[in-house]
């Protein structure tokens, strides 16, 4: 009996899959705007209401569609880091960054997805997704936390008394990232890093900017080279 439910829960986990890698060729050749569970039950011969047995509506399958999106691009994030020295935090940087871009290069639409996707459905596992856009974020404050033990990293001013409403914004945000005891300066300096590199990536993908300011990535790799200089990552 146990083989048995293993068994059916293996086939219920591959369809789920199936659902998602559909939705997502479907996303890629006409864009998020265009996903349709009726289209996707119809590309694999399921009928719409067995596809709803899987998911209870477009929002829930948009929703896992960004967990996993987000879950993809920690990990490359979380890789790339890894593979370079510890006390390397130039490197480190460097390696963080430029991954942030490429993996937003190599998936646009997912890209898209995260960052553009209405998540306004009372039904949608907010809990989730804060969990895998925390993922994301904890890569660059860790980096920066092991900088800054390592009297490596030059923090802002500005960052050491944040106002009011921008303290209290921060604070929740560190309880997400259940890091209570993470000073809220390298929390600043973390999310407006990332805050840039997005910025810069999303006018690059989806901006309207002339293509040839940003398109070759150099535009994007000088800004990475002056940050870290000017955070004192450079100095050894």
């Amino acid at each position: 009996m146990e083989n048995t439910l293993n068994r059916r829960q293996r086939r219920h986990q591959a369809t789920i899959e199936e659902i998602k890698a559909t939705a997502r060729q479907q996303i890629a050749a006409n864009g998020a705007a265009s996903l349709s569970l009726s289209a996707i039950a119809r590309t694999m011969g399921m009928t719409p209401p067995a596809l709803y047995r899987y998911f209870d509506n477009r929002d829930a399958l948009v929703a896992a569609l960004v967990v996993d999106a987000y879950d993809s691009m920690a990990e490359a994030l979380e890789k790339a880091v890894g593979e370079q020295a510890q006390d390397d935090f130039s490197g480190r940087f460097y390696a963080l960054m430029c991954t942030y871009r490429q993996w937003a290069v190599v998936h646009p639409e997912a890209y898209a997805l995260m960052f553009g996707a209405p998540l306004a459905s009372p039904e949608l596992p907010v809990e989730e997704i804060g969990r895998s856009t925390m993922r994301n974020l904890r890569v660059m404050v860790q980096l920066f936390r092991a900088a800054f033990d390592a009297h490596r990293l030059i923090i802002p001013q500005q960052y050491l008394v944040p106002p009011p409403a921008v303290r209290q914004a921060l604070s929740a945000m560190r309880s997400a990232l259940e890091a209570e005891d993470l000073p809220l300066a390298i929390l600043a300096l973390s999310f407006t890093t990332w805050l840039h590199a997005h910025g810069l990536v999303w006018e690059e993908l989806h901006g309207h900017l002339p293509k040839f300011l940003l398109s070759s990535g150099d535009l994007y790799e000088m800004q990475v080279r002056v940050v870290a200089e000017r955070l004192g990552l450079t100095t050894v």
